[in-house]
């Protein structure tokens, strides 16, 4: 159990990283993209990186709406990132759950 709570919390912390990494580099340039081609969609995401809104914006896949194929090819990392950020919270609750269960916390 011990093991398996350590691998989760690794993997979720990991998973974080990665997905906010991701996140960060795709949203500015997406940003700049909504800027040009798209000014009402730009609105939805605001100006502020980690945002409710430009965070519901990306787990949705707001971007669909444009209907537009650059904007599909350089939005879906992002949308990628943003589901590994609430992957690996899942991951680390459930390994502090599993420690709080198996009597190791």
């Amino acid at each position: 159990m011990l093991a398996a709570r350590e691998f989760l919390l690794i993997m979720g912390m990991g998973l974080v990283v990665a997905g906010l990494t991701a996140y960060v580099i795709v949203w500015m340039l997406v940003a700049v993209h909504l800027r040009d081609h798209h000014p009402d969609l730009r609105k939805a995401i605001g100006n502020v990186l980690v945002a409710p809104r430009a965070l519901a914006f990306y787990l949705g896949a707001g971007w669909r709406a444009a209907h537009d194929s650059s904007l599909n090819v350089l939005a879906f990392p992002g949308t990628f990132g943003v589901w590994c950020i609430v992957a690996g919270i899942a991951s680390c609750l459930i390994s502090e759950i599993l420690a709080i269960v198996g009597g190791t916390r």
